[in-house]
């Protein structure tokens, strides 16, 4: 009873986030927004107690990258955070990734989840984004909700020449030497009011001292062919915000879906980084647990899926046996080619219960307009 009311705010809460218009007087939207007035205060406080030195900042002794965003929901740091790490892998540097491990079961502990080769907490211990990361076997990943800590585990344990923040634009208590900020495309600031009334975590305004790079997530294909965008047409919003910003660099990514993993029905071995247009003309029941499900559905669409039926979660959701069961049926009762989810979702999927059917698991790749430009900022910002 009490869980199924929580569920309906919850859903009531998201519907008004995406709500852009004026609020009716002593609605449940209004409500929000008197709330949200209470949180963007509370953010101004915060963060004028670090300007005046009240709350101080803490220094690791390597150079430490955020990437972050102003919104709550998925915008690419994972993706990002995993690009990043490889990049400077490619280029001799040593990364380590640092993750809070949201709604992990750590608490207020700091852990290892991977040396780089062997993966030591599952994602119910550490968080999907952190396992996600750490599945990837090519650098370290730490979890700590206290990043300072962490990082201090991380130079202990690795030494590493850098270290990567997964989501710490907002968290201050630790330097960082170089601040990137990821805006979707599409809706970079969402309907523009703060939480719980949108999804912003703070504003422009009050950010754009500490961006020193913006990179734009989720570009449409033509936004590839009309870069740096400023002298385009488009409709997005980019162009209004690169004007509120000081003269920072600029740069332009998009998704490009892949299937990870392939699992064959009956079959215990897997396929992994199959060729995408496998999927084509396939029919296919979806499951996913993300900020934006409806993303997910976008990217299997542009691979030539057709989409039977879309189970849609809320982000970070913890799938059950009944759930399982439920998007199984489904599909047996469609009769469909095979079943599709994210990688994220996998990650906390028992396999045992989908040994009769064919799961394609989706990845997400970044492509970015300026490869080349990104990589000079990041290494002449990061290096001395």
């Amino acid at each position: 009873m009490i869980k199924s009311w929580l569920d309906r705010i919850e859903k009531r809460v998201l519907q008004t986030m995406e709500t852009s218009g004026p609020f009716a007087p002593c609605s449940f939207d209004q409500m929000l927004a008197g709330c949200a007035s209470l949180y963007k205060a509370g953010v101004k406080l915060r963060y004028a107690m670090y300007g005046s030195g009240f709350l101080q900042s803490r220094r690791l002794d390597c150079p430490v990258i955020s990437i972050g965003n102003l919104a709550v929901g998925g915008s690419g740091k994972t993706p990002m955070a995993v690009w990043l790490a490889k990049m400077l892998v490619e280029k001799g540097v040593r990364p380590v990734v640092i993750s809070r491990g949201y709604r992990g079961t750590l608490e207020d502990e700091v852990a290892v989840v991977s040396d780089g080769r062997d993966v030591f907490l599952d994602a119910k211990t550490c968080g999907d984004e952190p396992y996600m990361m750490a599945m990837e076997k090519a650098f370290p990943v730490v979890v700590g909700k206290d990043r300072y800590k962490a990082g201090l585990m991380a130079v202990e344990t690795f030494a590493p020449d850098v270290i990567i923040l997964d989501d710490g634009f907002q968290h201050l208590k630790l330097s960082r030497d170089l601040n990137l900020v990821l805006l979707d495309y599409r809706q970079p600031l969402g309907n523009g009011r703060m939480l719980p009334a949108g999804r912003l975590r703070e504003t422009l305004c009050m950010a754009k001292d500490r961006i020193d790079a913006v990179v734009f997530t989720r570009c449409p294909p033509d936004v590839f062919q009309t870069e740096p965008l400023l002298e385009s047409g488009g409709r997005s919003f980019a162009k209004d915000i690169i004007k509120k910003l000081p003269p920072v660099p600029v740069f332009f990514s998009g998704y490009e879906p892949f299937v990870a993993q392939l699992f064959s029905a009956g079959e215990d071995d897997y396929k992994d980084d199959l060729q995408s247009q496998w999927l084509k003309g396939k029919r296919a029941v979806l499951f996913s647990g993300l900020a934006r499900n409806g993303s997910f559905a976008q990217s299997v669409q542009h691979l030539g899926v057709n989409i039977a039926d879309h189970f849609e979660f809320c982000d970070h959701y913890r799938y059950n046996e009944p759930d399982f069961k439920w998007i199984i049926d489904r599909a047996k009762a469609l009769n469909v080619d095979l079943i599709l989810t994210t990688q994220k979702d996998w990650v906390k999927v028992n396999l045992v219960y989908f040994r009769d059917m064919t799961v394609a698991v989706i990845g997400i790749r970044l492509r970015f307009s300026n490869p080349q430009g990104l990589e000079k900022f990041i290494l002449n910002n990061t290096n001395g």
